[in-house]
């Protein structure tokens, strides 16, 4: 006798295919699913126990004593039971294992999320197609910012790791091995896109695809940390010079853009560079500032001083809707710590100056790249100065430029340049 159809004994039909109305129809047999399961197991999975618990309940509450009609009834519920595992069990051999592989990488299909038009993709695969475009892969059609954050398919789920226990592990394991792998790689992700400095804040919006992915897997790994480098103007894509961020904070929008709260721990030097999966990569050396002498140190110190309080003299000047600005977007000016001689990056309150010093991107990577404290101070010192005499300049309405054509624009072009002591190469 033929085994009847799973919807003819639950009379219903099926509510959707697995990608095809017509899967199963053709079937090679080395792609064909091998489940070598009893009974009682497809009966534990598959809720078989249900009408047995609702056949003990029916027979408790009509009060029927009769034991022989106790038994035939029981016997009718087991048959029922039996052949429908055997209808299941051969509704499994029209599934084949292409049919639980994700179409867009080719594997069987991890963390399971199906679109509005019905298709399924890994969750992964389908996050980097939604990166370039709000249509589904497969039919093209159109889908929403919401797709980013749909739930899991949970019964495909569990029927992938029923059926294919082992395709699935090796998944699992894959993927782990990627995530390791990225943390474990010696090489950094770089962001590139203005440069940060040591313990300054450094707020960004993250809205490229390409720099989704890198977020996405930092937000992975244990350090969740990245490297931050200005755009180069000659043939590298990156300065050599930049600082590593930390995301303190992360807010993943429903259009798949992220908002970062990050903060700069260290400087670096860039060794290698590189490229993996749309974003660059570079192989890193962490600078650190060089030991001061035990001579030089009254000197610095005094230097460290009179910098200090020049530059807070000129925060102070600011007008009290520019510093409050500054402080949403950076925090207030750093105290001096006591340990600053010692610490590898200098006094932190120097580099909460550099983004707001009118200072060019080049200048920026010259104090990047320095590891003399001396001359950081004294570079800030002589900007400090140039400054302060432009607003004395502006507060008496009258600039020391000759007021002829030709001499105002070599004024302004000696205002805009400023000698470092230090190459910012």
């Amino acid at each position: 006798n033929s085994i009847p159809n799973t919807a003819d004994i639950l009379g219903i039909q099926p509510r959707y295919h697995l990608r095809s109305g017509f899967a199963g129809l053709q079937i090679d047999e080395k792609n064909k699913i091998k489940v070598n399961t009893s009974s009682t197991t497809f009966k534990n999975v598959l809720g078989g126990k249900f009408m047995e618990k609702n056949l003990s309940k029916l027979l408790m509450k009509t009060d029927i004593s009769n034991r022989k009609f106790n038994t035939t009834i029981r016997n009718v519920f087991k048959e029922v039971e039996h052949i429908q595992a055997k209808a299941i069990k051969c509704c499994w051999d029209t599934i084949t294992v292409t049919d639980l592989e994700c179409i867009l990488c080719s594997r069987c299909i991890f963390d399971p999320i199906t679109t509005a038009c019905g298709h399924t993709f890994c969750r992964g695969c389908l996050t980097r197609v939604l990166d370039h475009g709000l249509s589904c892969p497969l039919c093209m059609a159109s889908l929403s910012v919401k797709d980013y954050s749909r739930g899991s398919s949970v019964i495909l789920d569990q029927a992938i790791r029923f059926l294919l226990p082992k395709e699935y592990n090796e998944r699992l394991l894959a993927n782990l091995k990627e995530v390791h792998m990225l943390n474990k790689n010696s090489d950094i992700p770089v962001f590139i896109c203005t440069n940060a400095f040591p313990g300054v804040a450094c707020p960004l919006y993250v809205y490229e695809p390409r720099y989704r992915l890198l977020v996405r897997r930092c937000l992975l790994s244990p350090t969740r940390r990245f490297a931050m480098a200005a755009k180069e103007g000659s043939e590298e894509k990156f300065v050599s010079y930049g600082t590593v961020l930390e995301v303190k904070d992360a807010v993943h929008l429903e259009d798949g853009s992220f908002i970062l709260t990050t903060v700069g721990v260290r400087r670096f030097k860039v060794i290698a560079r590189g490229e993996q999966d749309g974003y660059d990569i570079a192989k890193i050396q962490v600078i650190k500032d060089t030991a001061v002498a035990s001579d030089k140190l009254p000197e610095l110190i005094a230097l460290h001083q009179k910098v200090y309080n020049k530059a807070s003299k000129w925060i102070m000047s600011l007008t009290s809707k520019v510093l409050a600005e500054v402080e949403r977007l950076i925090g207030q000016m750093p105290k001096v710590e006591k340990n600053w001689l010692s610490l590898p990056d200098g006094p932190s309150w120097t580099w909460w100056l550099m983004p707001i010093l009118p200072l060019s991107s080049q200048l920026q990577v010259g104090f990047l790249s320095t590891t003399n404290l001396e001359k950081r101070l004294r570079a800030i010192d002589k900007m400090l100065e140039r400054m302060e005499i432009r607003m004395k300049a502006l507060e008496r309405n009258t600039l020391s430029c000759p007021q002829s054509e030709d001499a105002s624009e070599s004024c302004s072009d000696s205002e805009r340049t400023f000698d470092i002591p230090f190459n910012a190469n």
